[in-house]
C-alpha cells in the first residue's frame, strides 16, 4: 500500500515511512516536476523528474523496510 502512495505522492509516502529529510528532497523534485509539466516546453523534463522522485521514494522505502527487518533479526539473535 505504501508503494502505491509512493507512486501518486512520493513525499507523503516517505514521511509515513519516517524519512523526513529524504521527503524534503523528494518534495523539491516533485515540485520541480509539476512546474516543468505546467510549462509546455519542458513537459518531458517534468516526466523525468517525476519518475526520478518516484524511483527515489520506492528505493528509500525498500531500504527502510530492509533496515527494520535486519534490526529485528539482530534483536532476536541477542535474546538467545
Amino acid at each position: 500500500m505504501i508503494y502505491l502512495l509512493a507512486f501518486f505522492c512520493s513525499p507523503l509516502a516517505l514521511l509515513f515511512t519516517g524519512k523526513p529529510f529524504q521527503a524534503l528532497v523528494n518534495l523539491i523534485l516533485y515540485i520541480l516536476s509539476i512546474v516543468c509539466w505546467a510549462t509546455i516546453l519542458f513537459a518531458h523534463a517534468g516526466f523525468v523528474l517525476w519518475a526520478i522522485a518516484v524511483l527515489h521514494a520506492v528505493l528509500s522505502i525498500n531500504n527502510a523496510r530492509e533496515e527494520r527487518r535486519t534490526r529485528r533479526i539482530i534483536a532476536a539473535s541477542r535474546v538467545r
